[in-house]
């Protein structure tokens, strides 16, 4: 896992960072690297794919490894995976959903917050094409 920092930024900052994306695969953090001019081998921000893997589930669900993960929270999305039976969010390692999101989301006065990851979370389960909210894979 690379070392990462969490720095905080104003809003203009973050709305030139997301102007300057070629593309909405591109991260915040490629964004910076390409303006700063950091060269080298840019490490990696989110689990390897691998065709193997434990599974994470919880609450009648259960998404495979390699499942990808997005979730909206104060005008932001949060993207990760579940790698070997973890979450996997923002280059954090999560055992829940609510662990997930309460660990990466941040208020508009810049904290983090306790949620409930159920409500925000949708996964892509890998061979799906859709995004599906978790709490609708509830039994």
């Amino acid at each position: 896992m690379p070392d990462l920092r969490t720095i905080e930024i104003d809003f203009e900052v973050h709305k030139i960072i997301e102007l300057e994306r070629k593309s909405f695969s591109e991260t915040p953090n490629e964004v910076l690297r390409r303006l700063l001019k950091v060269s080298g081998k840019r490490p990696s921000l989110q689990p390897q794919k691998a065709t193997t893997g434990r599974p994470w589930s919880g609450k009648g669900v259960t998404l495979p490894h390699g499942t990808e993960l997005q979730m909206d929270y104060n005008g932001r999305q949060y993207t990760g995976a579940i790698d070997n039976g973890e979450w996997v969010v923002e280059g954090q390692r999560f055992k829940s959903p609510s662990a997930a999101a309460g660990g990466v989301a941040v208020t508009k006065s810049g904290k983090h917050t306790n949620l409930d990851g159920w409500n925000y979370w949708q996964a892509k389960r890998p061979g799906d094409t859709d995004w599906v909210a978790i709490k609708d894979m509830r039994r």
